[in-house]
């Protein structure tokens, strides 16, 4: 018996995932035998994880070839919570999440997975073997900090929020957190091409937001739909900070820089006036945030990024102004560069 062998078998009996686990599989495979092995092996991994991270607060993991309908399947728990909408963009499409849900009172998170994207896991030699486990593992690392975060912000998931600038800036930095503290948690089992990847995904996304957000406000001249034209703003800027976020963690994982790991991306940052600056300031107070995440007390927490991308939508043409009755005039201005 090797040494790799000792410390896996040293994991699975430290690890923090119940043996009783549900574990459920929907899909088109050659034989039950194959749907068992993915099951078996899935929950391998996510013993090994267990050991890692604290996945007491895991509720269960559902695989499908139907991956939306699974998602629309998970009992939230949560009163009046909306279901779980996946990633769908030209620039990329989501396959797997953990979705927060309520047990008996307690906070807990189910891990849906596209079974396309899961399946290699039972062949080290597959090429997408790798991505497989990594998604696994960024999956279990949500858990964790779900479970963080309920303890430190009870209340938070299922609660509703009224005021729309805080609602808009609140869930842009939740949605920041998320990516950046998953990534950064599980960059040890990232593929070797994993940075190239994003950087490659993130360079056309940052070349056209200036041009995507200016055609959003001059659309506005023409439809008048506040709301439409507020939410096509935050997809492009938010959408950019948020899978930045992956890359970020990441780099912040490994402890390298961003300029190391996707030199190309750091150089066109570099070359706009204002974003790069916004940019920065996010990623250290995400370090900061990430440094003290045992002892947060309350949304406050949430504070520092909040201001920053109203800052960051201020610059990109996006005001929000008070009016004395407490609804908010959501102002669109041209933006000269980025």
């Amino acid at each position: 018996m090797d040494e790799t062998q000792v410390n896996i078998e040293e994991m699975l009996r430290k690890s923090t995932v119940r043996d009783d686990l549900p574990l459920s599989v929907n899909g088109s495979f050659p034989s039950q035998e194959a749907a068992q092995e993915l099951l078996n092996t899935v929950m391998g991994f996510a013993k090994i994880f267990g050991s890692v991270f604290d996945l007491s607060a895991l509720d269960g993991i559902t695989i499908a070839d139907d991956y939306v309908a699974a998602l629309n399947g998970v009992d939230r728990g949560y009163p009046d919570m909306n279901g779980p909408t996946p990633t769908n963009d030209v620039f990329g499409a989501g396959f797997a999440m953990a979705v927060p849900v309520l047990r008996d009172g307690v906070h807990k998170s189910h891990v849906v997975l596209n079974s396309a994207l899961i399946r290699p896991i039972v062949d080290p030699e597959n090429q997408f073997y790798g991505l497989a486990v990594h998604t696994l593992c960024h999956e279990m690392a949500h858990v964790y900090d779900h479970m963080l975060r309920s303890k430190a912000l009870p209340g938070l998931y299922g609660s509703q929020m009224t005021d729309l600038r805080e609602a808009v800036l609140m869930q842009l930095a939740m949605g920041v957190w998320n990516e950046y503290a998953a990534s950064r948690l599980s960059a040890h089992w990232g593929t070797p091409d994993y940075c190239s990847g994003y950087e490659e995904s993130l360079l056309p996304m940052l070349d056209t937001i200036l041009s995507r957000s200016e055609a959003a406000k001059k659309d506005f001249a023409n439809h008048r739909n506040v709301e439409r034209a507020m939410s096509e703003l935050r997809e492009i800027l938010g959408t950019f900070f948020v899978r930045a976020s992956y890359l970020t963690g990441h780099t912040d994982g490994l402890g390298r820089p961003l300029e190391e790991e996707a030199p190309k991306l750091a150089a066109a940052l570099r070359k706009t006036t204002w974003f790069n600056t916004i940019l920065t300031r996010g990623v250290n107070i995400l370090r900061e945030m990430f440094d003290k995440i045992e002892s947060w007390e309350g949304l406050e927490a949430y504070v520092p990024l909040k201001d920053l991308f109203e800052e960051m939508y201020l610059r990109g043409g996006m005001k929000f102004v008070k009016l004395p009755d407490g609804r908010y005039f959501v102002q669109f201005m041209k933006t000269a560069s980025l």
